[in-house]
């Protein structure tokens, strides 16, 4: 009869274990869906930085891949959306604009005069500048600072992107653009 008694208390304590798996197995997965989220979220922020990254720099190589930024530094951009210097992209073609590209007109930072004897009289660009009884040519180097602002409209992410561009330009366009 002792055999029987102490196998009754065993079986409980088998209950007991198996409901402390139960719930083990339980906490670890639910732990590692929690996991997995986050892991998709993280990719995801990643991923809208990096398209606002990207826009910010494409907005700014159209900007100065075009000399309009020197004669109209408030409208760099030949088509704009809503407003001057700024830029819309549609990156998943769906005809709404996913990233905003905030461009702040382009700022002078230095001008440099170009010496006649720093030019080649050759060099078809060089000769232009050239001005004949003058220390100074008609040239001048720039240097000019870019800065976009980029923001993903459905995630919020934010990018700003500041870049610096060298322009030889001649001393008429600069003094309008650049005073001072």
């Amino acid at each position: 009869m002792r055999c029987f008694h102490s196998m009754h208390r065993q079986q409980g304590a088998v209950l007991l274990v198996a409901l402390i798996m139960l719930l083990l197995l339980t906490l670890i997965a639910v732990s590692s869906f929690n996991l997995t989220q986050t892991n998709l979220q993280v990719v995801h922020n990643m991923e809208s930085r990096s398209l606002a990254n990207f826009a910010a720099n494409a907005a700014i190589e159209e900007a100065i891949s075009r000399s309009q930024f020197l004669s109209t530094p408030n409208s760099v951009f030949l088509v704009s959306c809503g407003q001057a210097n700024r830029k819309c992209y549609d990156f998943n073609g769906d005809r709404t604009t996913d990233i905003v590209v905030v461009m702040d007109s382009p700022s002078c930072v230095i001008v440099l005069p170009i010496k006649n004897s720093e030019l080649n009289v050759s060099n078809d660009s060089d000769a232009s500048c050239f001005i004949a009884g003058s220390e100074n040519s008609m040239c001048v180097n720039s240097v000019w600072e870019i800065r976009a602002t980029a923001t993903d409209v459905v995630t919020g992410a934010q990018v700003i992107i500041r870049q610096g561009v060298a322009v030889r330009a001649t001393s008429n366009n600069i003094a309008t653009a650049c005073p001072g």
